[in-house]
């Protein structure tokens, strides 16, 4: 909902990333279908997220006011209005706020338009994607240190013998020792090896 409302914080991280980063961004749409003891269940849809970043800055939707909800009523006041979350006097703790859209009936149809637009998507094996990330985590780690080690003209390690780049932080906090050593067998060296340097984190 809120991803498609300007200036929530949904729609600016949405809008944020799309502009500001090049990295590769997995993003999903999540539809609850039922909950019972303590469990639920829905489908989840893979987007394209460049595409729906896009559709997204082009669709959303301005908003009308923010609803201010307390523990015993609400009010609403104007989109730039400044509130903060001290007690009411008369509806008492401040519990949180929700931006309402300047037209409630057209964020309903956008909502529709949304769900409409996924009821063609095939069925997933959830297992077989897992699987399909991972590998690809690892082989764009391994284009990811190819490419940043043909930019470099001459050695630069420590000690000037060897070239050196560093692996991802991000890939590392996520690999086994298994994903490392199919890391190192996708790259096209014949000498190669991992080490730490100071004050490196890859």
């Amino acid at each position: 909902r809120d991803v498609l409302l300007k200036d929530t914080q949904a729609y600016n991280t949405w809008k944020f990333c799309g502009e500001q980063t090049h990295d590769r961004i997995l993003a999903y749409a999540v539809e609850l279908t039922s909950a019972a003891n303590g469990t639920v269940q829905g489908n989840l849809y893979e987007l394209d997220y460049q595409q729906h970043f896009q559709h997204i800055r082009d669709a959303a939707l301005p908003v009308g006011a923010n609803r201010l909800i307390y523990e015993s009523g609400m009010r609403e006041i104007g989109p730039k209005e400044h509130f903060d979350s001290h007690p009411d006097k008369y509806f008492g703790e401040f519990v949180r706020y929700e931006m309402q859209p300047r037209d409630p009936e057209l964020l309903k149809v956008a909502i529709r338009q949304e769900q409409r637009s996924r009821e063609s998507a095939q069925p997933g094996d959830f297992k077989e994607h897992l699987a399909a990330l991972h590998t690809g985590l690892i082989e764009a780690e391994a284009q990811r240190i190819a490419a940043d080690m043909k930019r470099l003209a001459a050695p630069n390690s420590p000690d000037k013998n060897h070239f050196m780049v560093e692996v991802s932080p991000y890939f590392t906090k996520l690999a086994s020792s298994r994903d490392t050593d199919q890391l190192l067998a996708m790259l096209p060296y014949k000498s190669l090896h991992l080490s730490s340097v100071k004050d490196r984190f890859g």
